[in-house]
């Protein structure tokens, strides 16, 4: 049975080089990363954000301010990639993107693969090369020092 690697993105779907470089990369089995899987289906997260409470704040802890956008997360479809990791295309603002990484976490149980195709470069927020992380990786690295 083919296993189908979710792709979720809040503005963007992927470019042609983008989608290229995450099929290279997770599907079939000379990918640099083991998924098992041989399709990739890209799932539009409504872009939705919640507001602000009556302070102006999002919430005072990275846990607050995620749990205010799972919401967006399961209206996409991420209940069904719970216990898989999934890929995560990063939006233009690191903020919203670290908050969705750490929601995109507790909804799967897993930090998920991240297309990276912002950067800053000096003052400024670039769109570059894409790039693949595998945070889950890095988190499990993290963890093991």
């Amino acid at each position: 049975m083919a296993r189908i690697l979710s792709c979720y993105f809040l503005d963007d779907p992927l470019s042609d080089d983008e989608r290229r470089l995450v099929e290279q990369a997770l599907l079939g089995p000379w990918a640099k990363f083991r998924t098992s899987a041989t399709a990739l289906a890209e799932k539009r997260v409504p872009v939705v954000l919640p507001l602000p409470d009556a302070s102006g704040s999002f919430g005072a802890s990275p846990e607050q301010r995620a749990g205010r956008v799972r919401g967006n997360l399961r209206h996409a479809g991420i209940v069904g990639d719970a216990g898989r990791q999934v890929v995560w295309v990063m939006p233009r603002d690191s903020e919203w993107d670290a908050i969705f990484q750490f929601a995109i976490r507790e909804e799967t149980g897993f930090a998920p693969y991240v297309l990276q195709r912002w950067f800053r470069h000096g003052e400024e927020i670039v769109r570059g090369p894409a790039r693949l992380v595998n945070t889950q990786m890095l988190i499990e690295g993290l963890e093991a020092e």
